[in-house]
């Protein structure tokens, strides 16, 4: 009888452990500070100013300005002058060769299966760009470094008809100029923040999860990404992670139990201790514990279910203890300057201010009124050359305690402003859009001036150069100057035209043109279309 009762009990607890075992990957949120291979120790000393050496070349006249709203060096302050780390540009105008249009026959086959020649039209231009940038430390040259801007690539684009591959070749020249200084920015910005900046990190990972709903495990190991999730969901690029580390205690227990529970060598138990060894490898790594790490990868690789994860993990503690030495730190987490976003601090000698200077009584100055994204309102004084050349931020000035505008000023984005009103007719907007002449790698906000609102659609100017035209019902505006649009500009008007027929058939002839009158009168008639 004893038999048949241990034989019916293993029976039942068979299957619990027989049970299939599938992990499914769970992401979760992580905030640190990636630590520079060439740290500036002291954050005193964490600063720079651009000098550009562009002078022969006429329309680099703006490259300083440019390159400063572009490219910054995260956890730096970024000086007009006597920065810690001087960065020193030299720049030559982008040589273009016309590689000509080529006419392209392709064999291909129809509906019906027949075979025919189809022609298209191949115009390319060719592009050789040249400059450097260097890092200069007088204090301590073991920093200084020079990098390479040289980049050849060749431009070109596909037509139906000779003509417009042609007209392509003068837009791509257009194009590759002025998109120069924006890839200028974006290689400074990639090299130097991968060398020396301190940039925030606000990303996510995974850790891998029982699926298996009738496995004994499962209950407890959902639990376990819950109590992840709420627990790196508190972690802060500059907060210490030591709470975080006693309140997940319990999850890296229940995980080091499994090690015990599942200590058969068949595939099922190695692949719940596969689970188990990976959550403990990733977070330890993540609370800034690459020893502790480490154990677990070694007991990952010994597993011998998935041996490469244990290893490539080791080479990320590895590289992790080497930036913690170099960095002279034991944590990815401290206080860093946020990135600056182009914006100079200003070195201002107060002490040499006329006390009876006051910004109303200079001509160089306007005063404006700011409407902010959190609906306050702020008026100061700003310079009309600013003004003039509005473009992804102004500074305005705050009054003292008695209510005087003199030398004191605060810089507001694009991003924190809904409108700017310089009189009383003269209203800029903020949109976001990708500029035709920088072409950054995304749309940003910048400052626009209001030409036509309509009831779809409304119309702005950008620096007296673009026209931006923007869909009511849509959050991102577009350049008229773009290659889309210069290329395309018909499509362009049947596109917007299609809620109002009677439009669409004046947008498929010639009577729109890309210019503001067309545009306008565009707008206009869309509006009264019934």
């Amino acid at each position: 009888m004893k038999r048949i009762t241990t034989f019916l009990l293993f029976i039942l607890i068979a299957p619990a452990f027989s049970q299939s075992v599938d992990l499914d990957p769970h992401s979760f949120n992580l905030s640190y500070v990636n630590l520079p291979p060439k740290p500036v120790l002291d954050r005193k000393n964490r600063t720079y100013h651009l000098n550009v050496n562009a002078s022969n070349i006429a329309w680099f006249k703006d490259a300083k300005d440019n390159l400063e709203y572009n490219f910054s060096i995260d956890g730096f302050k970024n000086l007009p002058a006597n920065g810690y780390f001087e960065i020193a540009v030299d720049l030559w105008d982008p040589i273009t060769l016309v590689d000509g249009v080529r006419r392209v026959e392709n064999k291909v086959k129809d509906s019906n299966g027949k075979e025919k020649i189809e022609v298209s039209f191949v115009a390319s231009v060719k592009v050789r760009e040249t400059g450097s940038f260097s890092v200069i430390c007088s204090s301590d040259p073991s920093f200084n470094k020079k990098y390479s801007l040289e980049n050849s690539f060749t431009v070109e684009n596909s037509f139906s008809n000779p003509d417009d591959a042609r007209k392509f070749i003068d837009v791509a020249m257009y194009s590759v100029r002025n998109n120069f200084l924006s890839r200028v920015a974006g290689v400074m910005d990639l090299r130097l923040n991968r060398d020396y900046g301190y940039v925030v990190q606000q990303t996510s990972d995974f850790v891998w999860i029982l699926d298996s709903k009738k496995h004994p495990e499962y209950d407890s190991s959902v639990k376990s990404l819950s109590g992840i999730k709420a627990v790196f969901n508190k972690m802060s690029y500059n907060e210490d992670v030591a709470p975080l580390k006693t309140e997940i205690d319990p999850i890296i227990k229940y995980f080091e139990g499994i090690d015990k529970t599942y200590a058969e060598d068949e595939r099922k138990h190695r692949k719940l201790r596969y689970e188990a060894y990976f959550n403990l490898a990733v977070i330890y790594h993540y609370l800034d514990m690459p020893d502790e790490s480490d154990i677990w990868c070694d007991k990952l690789i010994g597993n011998k279910y998935d041996v490469s994860d244990g290893e490539s993990m080791k080479l990320k503690n590895e590289s992790l203890r080497e930036l913690f030495a170099v960095n002279q730190v034991k944590s990815r987490h401290m206080d860093v300057e946020v990135r600056t976003n182009g914006v100079k601090e200003e070195e201002v000698d107060v002490a040499n201010f006329d006390p009876n200077y006051f910004l109303k009584n200079d001509p160089k100055y306007q005063l404006i009124s700011l409407v902010l994204t959190t609906n306050d309102t702020v008026s100061g004084y700003a310079k009309i050359r600013a003004i003039e050349n509005l473009d992804r931020k102004i500074s305005v000035s705050i009054p003292d305690e008695n209510g005087n505008h003199n030398h004191v000023f605060k810089t507001y984005f694009a991003d924190q402003v809904t409108k700017l009103v310089v009189q009383e007719n003269d209203f800029y907007s903020t949109v976001s859009f990708k500029e035709a002449l920088k072409a950054g790698s995304k749309p940003v906000f910048r400052f626009v001036r209001e030409i036509l609102n309509g009831k779809t659609i409304s119309l702005y100017g950008y620096l007296n150069s673009e026209i931006i035209i923007k869909k009511q019902s849509e959050a991102i505006g577009s350049s008229t100057s773009s290659v889309g649009w210069q290329m395309n500009t018909k499509t362009k008007f049947v596109e917007l035209a299609r809620p109002c027929p009677k439009l669409v058939a004046r947008a498929n002839g010639t009577e729109f043109k890309n210019d503001i009158n067309s545009l306008r009168k565009f707008v206009e008639a869309l509006d009264a279309c019934n």
